[in-house]
């Protein structure tokens, strides 16, 4: 029978041990360092730790991206070039001319190291395998997308057979058509402690200012003009009232959607009120230095950026759907709203009125974030790696 992925639970273990017979061969293509190479960086960090072979094939030359964090470790790697495909007729070209030649390290990174695991870190990754060098493999697809191109997931599924690991009940869902026991949920981990000991980024605001954050690319599902006009109907009546955008345009698309969102602020009068943070670098530190996170996209696959909020004590106002809903379901710290500015406004205006709240709800969101510790996330993928045969 098919697997039904909305019944999986995620996958929890106590202090698995890692099998050192392991030899695990981690793929990555994005060529930049998001959120799902951060999760890879620290999943690696921690296995490597604890002694597991591994050697790493990726596209992330970022400075403390995961080829510059693998030669800091001496961990063997292979560098390739490829781009961030898009899912047009251009897209399909520049991936197999990218296939082609990612192809050729790949084959030569898995013929030197022989990997008793390949894992692919995502979709896009997955993409790059070929059947013929995989065949004697177990392949591992890490899936961090709610999103795919049709027919993908069941394509991959077919070439690769491999096992699945979703981070949410909502990325799952694409993969019905795998076998029982082809399919598992584990959430996101957290180096919760580094988190914690972020220093706070010196804003241009004054001492007094109340800051409203919100962390994302410019990529258009993410939902930054949502904020801004819910800023506009606070900002008449709350004059200590701030606000970051902090995010990194990755393509001309996003220099497009960061330019109109400039307009737009404009457009609304909020120039004196609104910051725009665009420079390279973590935005831990924009986090540490907020009040309120706003995380306003619908189709969250997870929500990274509201646990590493919490984790640092801070309230996070969601919008509803996919991994939001999910993860901030039962988070007293947080509150759950419409996509619509008027109910943003509302659930802003809760925490952004309250100071005394927000120091109180400090708590509960580091024991929300505390479910997402790496060492859980770890030792529920060492159990996953050696469940396989």
């Amino acid at each position: 029978m098919p697997h039904d992925p909305a019944a999986q639970k995620p996958v929890t273990t106590k202090h698995a041990m890692p099998d050192h017979t392991m030899r695990i061969l981690f793929l990555d293509c994005a060529p930049f360092h998001g959120g799902a190479q951060e999760s890879l960086r620290t999943l690696i960090q921690d296995l490597h730790d604890q002694g597991v072979a591994m050697q790493l094939v990726a596209a992330d030359h970022a400075p403390g991206g995961l080829l510059d964090d693998a030669q800091q470790r001496s961990l063997h790697a292979y560098a390739i070039r490829a781009r961030h495909w898009p899912a047009n007729a251009i897209g399909l070209w520049q991936f197999l001319r990218d296939r082609r030649t990612c192809g050729k390290t790949i084959v030569s990174a898995i013929s030197e190291f022989a990997p008793t695991i390949i894992h692919a870190n995502g979709l896009r990754a997955a993409m790059l395998l070929s059947p013929r060098v995989t065949r004697d493999t177990a392949v591992v697809i890490h899936d961090r997308d709610l999103r795919a191109p049709t027919g993908l997931a069941g394509l991959l599924a077919r070439r690769l057979s491999p096992q699945v690991v979703a981070i949410s009940g909502a990325v799952a869902q694409k993969w019905s058509m795998l076998p029982l026991g082809r399919l598992s949920v584990i959430p996101n981990g957290f180096d919760l402690a580094a988190i914690a000991a972020t220093t706070p980024a010196a804003t241009p605001f004054p001492a007094d200012a109340v800051v409203v954050t919100i962390a994302a690319d410019f990529i258009a599902w993410k939902n930054h003009r949502l904020l801004l006009d819910a800023i506009a109907l606070l900002r008449p009546t709350r004059p200590a009232l701030r606000v970051i955008i902090r995010g990194r345009a990755r393509d001309r698309h996003g220099e497009t959607l960061l330019a109109e969102l400039r307009r737009h602020c404009t457009r609304l009068g909020l120039d004196d009120v609104v910051a725009f943070v665009t420079a390279p670098g973590p935005a831990l530190p924009w986090l540490a230095a907020t009040d309120v996170l706003a995380a306003m996209a619908t189709a969250e696959p997870f929500g990274r950026t509201p646990i590493e909020a919490l984790a640092l004590g801070k309230t996070v106002v969601a919008c509803t759907g996919a991994g939001h809903s999910e993860v901030l379901a039962d988070c007293p710290a947080a509150t759950l709203c419409a996509p619509d500015p008027a109910a943003i406004a509302t659930a802003l205006a809760q925490w952004v009125d309250d100071a005394p709240a927000r120091t109180a709800a400090a708590p509960a969101a580091r024991a929300t974030a505390a479910r997402y510790s790496l060492r859980t996330h770890s030792d529920a993928m060492c159990a996953l790696f050696q469940s396989l045969p």
